[in-house]
């Protein structure tokens, strides 16, 4: 299915604000559609509050807290009329974070702790960054965020075993400083648990994929620390759940993988 052009949609837009005009943007063979699946270019430009919509599923008559595509000033993205067997959408949604403590550890805290701690293990929880680290690593990770590679990737794992169960395990290691300069680079494992069955020539997806960081504090700083203290590590874990609806065929698919994660 064609993506509707910029113009198109900006145009239709535009009216839907001045005049309450219902938007049309639809193939021809198929009519009128109330939703569309939001669509970024997929690269490092996207703002990050447009690469946790993309791949999801909105109504026209109420749109994300971003507006629809095209909404804000130079957006990009696109609205692809969803036409259920016809219109690919794969989304994770996290799942509730628990409360921040009342305390947010700095860089000052994690050398405290390297000579006060006595190597004992701090969690993200308790140092108040797990959200920061988890949203981090699902939307600005590497150039574009984990989570839209995470879901071709899935994708990929799906289509030889459908229907059935759907498991897929995966690592690999970013550099978390954004968060805070001591996390430096810190590795995320994860694994995927689903199922996936065949409806025409759609493949539908569902499960939920956990996630967990592991981080260590030696030196991050380069500052040649005085003899007396004590690495230790740093921990977390997250959870997601997951909604796919993708073409089977894999040549004719928007989500095939392209590349470790």
């Amino acid at each position: 299915m064609s993506i509707i052009s910029s113009e198109q949609y900006r145009a239709a837009f535009s009216d839907y604000l001045r005049r309450g005009t219902p938007i049309r943007l639809s193939r021809k063979d198929t009519g009128p559609t109330g939703q569309y699946v939001w669509r970024t270019r997929r690269d490092a430009k996207v703002r990050q509050s447009h690469r946790v919509n993309d791949g999801r599923r909105f109504d026209w008559s109420d749109p994300p807290d971003t507006g629809h595509p095209g909404a804000q000033i130079n957006c990009r993205c696109e609205a692809v009329p969803y036409v259920r067997g016809e219109t690919e959408f794969a989304f994770h949604v996290m799942q509730e974070f628990p409360s921040d403590p009342p305390y947010r550890y700095g860089d000052l805290d994690f050398v405290s702790h390297y000579y006060y701690g006595e190597g004992r293990t701090l969690t993200l929880s308790e140092i108040g960054h797990l959200r920061e680290i988890a949203e981090y690593y699902a939307y600005s990770a590497g150039s574009e965020g984990v989570f839209r590679k995470l879901s071709d990737q899935i994708a990929d794992a799906a289509r030889p075993v459908s229907p059935g169960q759907v498991i897929y395990p995966f690592s690999n290691t970013y550099d978390f400083g954004a968060v805070e300069f001591s996390h430096g680079s810190g590795t995320v494992k994860g694994v995927f648990e689903g199922t996936s069955r065949r409806v025409g020539n759609i493949l539908q997806i569902s499960g939920e994929t956990a996630f967990s960081f592991t981080d260590s504090f030696e030196d991050p700083l380069g500052l040649q620390f005085e003899p007396g203290g004590t690495p230790y590590r740093i921990t977390g874990e997250w959870s997601a759940t997951f909604a796919a609806e993708v073409f089977s065929e894999r040549k004719e698919s928007d989500y095939q993988d392209r590349g470790n994660l």
